[in-house]
């Protein structure tokens, strides 16, 4: 026996509903599961959450019946990153750890986008600066090629884990510079009016090619500078070796890195992509 329109229409409309059910379910189940250890760490208050749920659903469950499925999905998946990039550093996490050294420039700009800003360093070489409200990542292209790249973290709770390490993971804002498993081969430090900063370039290799590794403590606001760095600048200023040695270390011992990255530019190189104060509060007006 043929169905009729009436007949079609309502089949078509329970369907609809049971998936947008079925839908929900789904998403209810994989955002409750993303968000149930950050509830425990921070106040989220359950109306806002419920009433966050019941709006994003019902835009979902309309879209569908709409017949717009693959809209309904692209609405739940960029809805559940943002999200996920609200109440957790993982979305950031990932997007850093894409990015390497001999990345073609095509490939950083169809993960990054365009920088906000970028400049000069030397003939050949640009530093790109992509600023996001937890981290600024400086990237130095030349020959259409990442050969540097750096993070700084601009919130407190963002500490990307930058050496998987058996004994103990090193996390950036969180573990001192002696706990990184290699040795500086130099270092650069200043604070001025203008900029503070201590840097230090060590040597590491993976699959036979020659990295640099950059660590350092980098500020582009006015608040309390690290004192070892300041006692550190002091001393070599004045030219005073012995203090320099001591406070380098006591530094090393005790302050944790905010800057990391990985290269085959020199650290003087790298010191110059360091934006000033005055540069990072005009660019991105902060």
């Amino acid at each position: 026996m043929p169905i009729d329109d009436v007949q079609k229409t309502s089949l078509k409309a329970e369907l609809r509903e049971e998936l947008a059910r079925d839908l929900q379910n789904f998403v209810a189940s994989e955002v409750d599961e993303e968000v149930d250890e950050e509830m425990k760490k921070r106040a989220l208050h359950t109306p806002a959450w419920t009433r966050f749920r019941s709006i994003f659903f019902a835009v979902a469950a309309t879209i569908i019946a709409l017949g717009q499925f693959s809209e309904a999905v692209t609405l739940i998946e960029g809805s559940l990153m943002k999200l996920q990039s609200r109440l957790t550093n993982t979305v950031e996490y990932d997007l850093l750890d894409q990015i390497h050294v001999g990345n073609t420039e095509g490939y950083i700009e169809n993960l990054l986008g365009q920088p906000q800003v970028s400049k000069a360093i030397e003939d050949g070489i640009e530093a790109r600066y992509y600023y996001d409200e937890k981290f600024l990542l400086t990237v130095f292209i030349a020959d259409q090629r990442v050969t540097a790249h750096f993070v700084v973290p601009l919130k407190e709770d963002f500490t990307p884990v930058v050496v998987d390490n058996e004994a103990a993971d090193f996390e950036l804002q969180q573990s001192v510079f002696a706990a990184y498993p290699a040795n500086p081969k130099t270092y650069v430090v200043d604070h001025s009016n203008t900029v503070s900063y201590y840097l230090e370039e060590l040597d590491s290799g993976k699959a036979g090619l020659f990295f640099h590794t950059y660590l350092g403590i980098v500020s582009f606001t006015q608040s309390p500078a690290d004192q070892n760095l300041v006692a550190l600048y002091d001393a070599v200023v004045h030219g005073d070796v012995d203090a320099e040695l001591g406070v380098q270390t006591s530094l090393r011992e005790t302050s944790s890195p905010n800057m990391y990255g990985r290269g085959t530019l020199d650290l003087t190189l790298i010191q110059k992509g360091i934006l000033t104060g005055a540069e990072f509060a005009n660019y991105f007006g902060r």
